[in-house]
């Protein structure tokens, strides 16, 4: 909306709403802002008839007897029933096309697959490719498919008025056509553990050849890139920053610094050296070979990721391990 309906004792009413950027959000504002206003006049009208009839009624002298009370107003009480019943149904007769159109997606829409988990989400395109924020071409119909890995969580977009809650085992929907160029936040509403507050990521919308020269410039993450740089933004990509650090300080696993080469207890009591089999060992299938002071929690990586980018992130390991790129120096000293 344009804003210009003003507040009744403040600003402006759509100060109350970040900047709508879909077609839906301007309507739902519309619906909102003229329930709103209807109830405002409703509200000043009952309150200001009732302060008139206390002056009208109050008793002037303090001998003046009541009036005696006279029958109910069949008509005026038929009347009040009728507009209270008549902006109900107006409230929801406002919005009621848009909420059905809102429950069912064009046939030609975007499907987008979205993985919610702590405390991130996945955005899969039609083409495979996975990204931690989404991004839409303006004017293009998408359908969002959400799931959850692990607990209740819910994908809220406040510029397109939509939410929707992403469960555990189970399929929800939602479709938004974006028709305003821009960043916006995405976050979760839903309380779903200590690290809440830093599930957000954010929408992008483009035109449609930014769309296209995004979505190509992100399919092949190794054009223009050595294998070190590839293997630093896979790690920045798919959250890995949350459990390993690369400063030596121990989180949920162990740091990546020096570990690339080095030789480490297990928890089943065997000694492995970090090297590049071990290592995609342990993005494949994490839980097998666990080092010793850490718990078998980290999600599997088989499908998520090729031998190509296994080997761009061992790579960068390689660039963080004291011991050189081939840890020779570890072999040698064993």
């Amino acid at each position: 909306m344009s804003g210009a309906i003003p507040f009744v004792g403040s600003g402006k009413l759509a100060a109350w709403f970040p900047p709508d950027a879909s077609f839906h959000a301007s309507e739902m504002d519309s619906a909102f802002f003229t329930i709103y206003m209807a109830a405002a006049f409703a509200v000043i009208l009952v309150v200001g008839l009732a302060f008139l009839f206390v002056m009208q009624n109050r008793r002037k002298d303090k001998n003046e007897k009541a009036l005696p009370t006279g029958k109910a107003n069949m008509l005026f009480q038929g009347l009040w029933v009728l507009c209270a019943l008549g902006l109900a149904l107006f409230a929801f007769n406002l919005d009621f096309c848009g909420f059905m159109d809102r429950q069912v997606a064009p046939g030609n829409a975007t499907q987008i697959e979205v993985t919610a988990r702590q405390w991130d989400y996945d955005f899969v395109y039609p083409n495979g490719h996975v990204a931690d924020t989404l991004h839409v071409s303006i004017g293009e119909a998408v359908q969002l498919n959400l799931t959850s890995e692990d607990v209740v969580h819910s994908l809220t977009i406040p510029a397109l008025r939509l939410n929707q809650a992403a469960l555990p085992g189970q399929k929800t929907s939602a479709w938004f056509r974006a028709d305003r160029q821009g960043t916006y936040d995405v976050r979760s509403n839903i309380y779903s553990g200590k690290g809440y507050p830093g599930m957000q990521t954010a929408l992008v919308t483009h035109t449609e050849a930014g769309f296209d020269k995004w979505m190509a410039s992100v399919t092949d993450i190794f054009a223009g890139k050595t294998m070190e740089e590839v293997g630093e933004l896979l790690y920045n990509k798919h959250g890995c920053k949350a459990c390993h650090s690369i400063d030596g300080v121990k989180l949920v696993g162990p740091s990546f610094k020096d570990l690339y080469g080095h030789t480490f207890d297990t928890k089943e009591g065997i000694q492995v050296v970090a090297d590049d089999a071990y290592i995609k060992e342990s993005i494949l299938t994490p839980n097998v070979s666990v080092i010793a002071g850490f718990e078998p929690v980290m999600t599997p990586y088989e499908g998520k990721l090729n031998d190509k980018e296994i080997e761009a992130i061992t790579a960068w390991l390689k660039t963080m391990s004291s011991l050189g790129a081939d840890g020779s120096s570890q072999q040698e000293g064993n």
